[in-house]
């Protein structure tokens, strides 16, 4: 294994945070090609014994650990707080629930070394849930092409968000992730992004195994469709089809949950 001095990883995990999904997410973490030069592990509230003893619990001779803390106060809070304390060129996002490929650091660490316009970079992901495995997950690909990115993002997210690593620049720019968005807060920033020039893309290869036990739920909470409404329309397009297909992806999300499920199941 080699280790870069330059990449920062960052987990949060709250009170419902599987143990045995955190200490997979975590695994995976250390047991990458690339190794990253530390990983942050970031408590965002109160957890159980148990959740707490599975992030107290990690140990490496090569990565630093460090444990943050946060007050329960929504996602966006808990990254800006691991970003702020980051001081390498990359910062890697993990969710507490998802893997993380043995190459995934590597491929995206050579990939920003080699296209220094690119400033978010994200790739794709094999979807799994518990109760089937990863063995079992379906390929998730997502836009590679710049202009299908941006198109995407009025009615698709162009980026699976625990897959992304960010050029630490970028914060400088465009500022943190709004904290005011307690869900979608990656697709306003994207919105941000996208209106800056920013360079974006993603690797067509599978980064992570992505859980998706009870996606359909968070997804369409009528709080967050609004958000999803403020962060979309943030970004003008003189596209009519774009703006059909922005304007049905919000309807979309309020059908029934058995409509949804089919949706997604077909046309993801």
């Amino acid at each position: 294994m080699n280790v870069s001095n330059n990449i920062t990883v960052g987990i949060p995990y709250h009170q419902g945070t599987q143990p045995e999904h955190l200490r997979q997410s975590i695994e995976s973490v250390l047991n990458q090609t690339l190794l990253p030069k530390r990983l942050i592990l970031i408590q965002n509230g109160d957890v159980s014994e148990a959740i707490r003893a599975v992030a107290l619990s990690a140990s490496s001779d090569l990565v630093k650990i460090d444990h943050l803390f946060v007050e329960a106060q929504g996602l966006p809070i808990a990254l800006n707080e691991s970003i702020r304390q980051t001081r390498t060129k990359y910062y890697a996002r993990m969710d507490s629930d998802d893997i993380a490929m043995p190459e995934r650091f590597a491929l995206q660490y050579n990939f920003l070394e080699s296209n220094p316009d690119i400033s978010i970079l994200g790739g794709w992901a094999r979807e799994f849930s518990t109760e089937e495995g990863p063995a079992q997950g379906s390929l998730k690909e997502m836009p590679t092409d710049k202009n299908l990115m941006h198109e995407w993002f009025h009615y698709r997210n162009p980026f699976i968000h625990s897959t992304i690593m960010f050029r630490m620049s970028i914060f400088r720019e465009l500022g943190y992730y709004d904290e005011r968005f307690t869900t979608d807060q990656d697709l306003q920033l994207w919105g941000r992004a996208i209106k800056h020039g920013t360079g974006i893309a993603n690797i067509p290869e599978a980064l992570i195994y992505f859980r998706t036990d009870n996606m359909l739920a968070k997804r369409s909470r009528l709080d967050a469709v609004w958000r999803q409404i403020k962060a979309r329309y943030a970004v003008w397009t003189p596209s009519i089809r774009l703006n059909i297909l922005k304007i049905a992806a919000l309807f979309f999300r309020l059908t029934p949950k058995s409509f949804r499920a089919m949706g997604y199941k077909y046309f993801r």
